[in-house]
């Protein structure tokens, strides 16, 4: 496409010549034609000509021609706006998938507000500059080049005449892109405070209004929007007056054609031709006084966006490698285990003890700390090894790996000389289910081992059978719909007119919050995965509901984890997992772990911000 862009703005200055020689020459024609029959009628020619004789005279050749190349230019300038549209959409498409990936892989800033903005104002900055920055560039450049050289060749003092203009504005342009990037830089960051603070603003809503704080809320709001209102003007000075640079040296390139004219260096056909070209070169001139303020926009938006897009490269990288090294080795289960094996695994700071699970045993994870409790969830679920190119993963699954480090120390001693001591090394999750290394599962094998529902985070907008089905695709229908009558909504699909086509949106609206939990379990229980993992579910079920889950988890065959605050309520036995540790000091080093982690958290995005 940048290729079809360049021979558009080829072919523009190419028909914008033919336009100007075509002028000339057919001005040149009919002044001659009315020298002659003034020099006729002067002889003594009777009458003067006719409508059919001054119509014969006109040279219909050279008008077809010219109508021709102004058609040609119309069509050129469709064509590029088309073209370079598509351009700026193509690559804008890919970056927003990369953008959404890094983000789903929990990478950047997580606020609500910041994402909507970099994946609305920050790539319609990227897209802006693809469509309108670099096509003007990939257009208008080889039209004004191709002019001028042209007329370099042709007449030289018109050449000089409209360059000297268009030197001084080249001249200019860097130091006014330097301002004009402080200032986007500047209107971004305001920017996206504005959307952040937003966004928490009305997620907020009803603490804000029971504390009748909203007229307070609004004030803020008011305050970060004014500083936009500023950075947006102050970034408008300059990118204001690079515009209207452009526009005046096009207005002088007219004035220094018409100096040419009055001391006599062009005649009136020369003129006229001239006029012509810089009347198709005037859009260019004004499309590239746009250029600047696009660059700067995406400069801006380039600083957050490339380290987020590299990130979701990478991401893509790993997700690859785990899947060629599951092809390899690592699909092999561990002979003779069964359940779950979790060991090394750290949440809020602090290495959790291990523990081992036999299938149909109920595990219920224990801590006077909330918010621990949901780090251990996210973290024994989004557990990785990283696996280099040759397909050994660094984590191994424990075995191997210590069996070839005591034996090299049993050669070599502490100096081994390709392996650093096991002290130093940094020490990774250890997860089996059902034999098989979790942390080097990719995510398509990984899904097929955990089932997980949870009454905190919230749904995914769809269909009901796209949601039930999120983890087997591939489910078959009648599956799906015994899942949804196990879990009691096999009445309520019924009464929807469209079924399990059914749209649900905004967490699962139009569902009641018991129903939407329902959906999450029975989500979570298609394929009968080995393990399932229910965070609190039973806090968003009414009384038939928890009865359902009791019943479901008596004759679940995997492993459960699971929290609750009436865990007696669901299962008839089952094990604590204590996190905090078994002593007062363990217990006391997670309260201190947790409390620097939310803060070292909350500085960390306001040094993003």
């Amino acid at each position: 496409m940048m290729v079809v862009l360049v021979v558009l703005g080829v072919a523009q200055a190419a028909l914008a010549l033919v336009m100007a020689f075509s002028v000339d020459a057919l001005l040149s024609t009919a002044e001659t034609v009315a020298t002659s029959t003034g020099s006729a009628g002067a002889t003594g020619s009777a009458g003067a000509p006719d409508a059919a004789s001054a119509t014969a005279s006109i040279p219909w050749v050279g008008m077809s021609i010219l109508v021709g190349a102004v058609l040609g230019i119309g069509l050129a300038r469709w064509l590029e706006r088309i073209v370079a549209e598509r351009l700026g959409q193509d690559y804008v498409y890919e970056q927003r998938r990369r953008l959404i990936a890094s983000a789903l892989g929990e990478v950047g800033n997580r606020s609500l507000g910041v994402i909507v903005t970099r994946a609305s104002n920050d790539l319609t900055a990227v897209r802006n500059w693809i469509a309108q920055g670099i096509v003007p560039l990939a257009t208008a450049l080889p039209l004004i080049l191709t002019v001028i050289i042209v007329l370099a060749i042709t007449n030289w003092p018109v050449a000089l005449a409209i360059a000297l203009p268009l030197g001084i504005m080249a001249l200019l342009m860097p130091f006014l892109a330097r301002s004009a990037h402080t200032r986007a830089r500047t209107l971004r960051r305001y920017r996206g405070k504005m959307s952040g603070h937003i966004a928490d603003t009305v997620r907020a809503g009803e603490s804000i209004r029971v504390a009748g704080a909203t007229q307070r809320e609004l004030n803020a709001v008011d305050r970060n929007s004014a500083k936009v209102v500023d950075a947006a003007v102050a970034r408008a000075r300059v990118t204001g007056f690079v515009r209207s640079l452009t526009v005046t040296a096009a207005s002088l390139c007219t004035v220094a054609v018409v100096f040419l004219a009055l001391v006599g260096v062009i005649d009136v056909a020369d003129v006229a031709s001239i006029m012509v070209l810089l009347g198709v070169m005037s859009t260019p001139l004004g499309d590239l006084g746009r250029v600047v303020e696009y660059r700067q926009n995406y400069r801006a938006a380039r600083r957050i966006l490339a380290p987020m897009l590299e990130a979701a490269q990478d991401l893509k990288r790993q997700e690859r490698r785990r899947e060629r090294n599951w092809k390899s080795v690592a699909q092999e289960p561990v002979p003779g285990h069964r359940g779950l094996t979790v060991e090394g695994l750290e949440a809020s700071g602090v290495e959790l003890p291990p523990l081992e699970a036999k299938p149909g045993e109920r595990i219920l994870l224990e801590s006077a700390h909330p918010a621990h409790t949901r780090a251990v969830v996210r973290n024994l679920l989004g557990a990785t090894a990283e696996a280099d190119d040759e397909g050994v993963s660094d984590a191994g699954d424990g075995i191997e790996r210590d069996g070839a480090d005591a034996a090299r120390r049993d050669q070599f001693g502490d100096s081994d000389p390709k392996a650093a001591p096991r002290e130093s090394r940094p020490r990774e999750p250890r997860i089996l289910i059902g034999g098989l290394d979790y942390t080097r599962a990719p995510m398509k094998e990984g899904r097929e081992l955990v089932g997980f529902a949870s009454s905190q985070l919230p749904l995914e907008r769809g269909s009901v059978r796209r949601l039930v089905s999120y983890r087997k695709p591939d489910a078959l229908d009648g599956e799906l719909r015994w899942v949804l009558g196990r879990v009691g909504l096999g009445p309520l699909l019924e009464r929807e007119p469209k079924g399990m086509k059914t749209k649900l949106k905004n967490d699962g609206v139009p569902w009641n919050t018991a129903d939407v939990t329902r959906l999450k379990v029975a989500r979570a229980v298609v394929g009968t995965p080995p393990l399932l993992v229910l965070e609190g579910v039973d806090a968003s079920l009414d009384a038939t509901g928890v009865e359902m889950l009791r019943e479901l988890l008596a004759t679940y065959p995997g492993v459960v984890l699971f929290t609750s605050h009436q865990p007696d309520a669901l299962v008839a036995s089952y094990r604590t997992w204590q996190l905090d540790g078994e002593d007062d000091e363990a217990r006391d080093r997670t309260a201190r772990m947790i409390d620097r982690g939310s803060n070292e958290l909350l500085d960390a995005d306001e040094d993003e911000e």
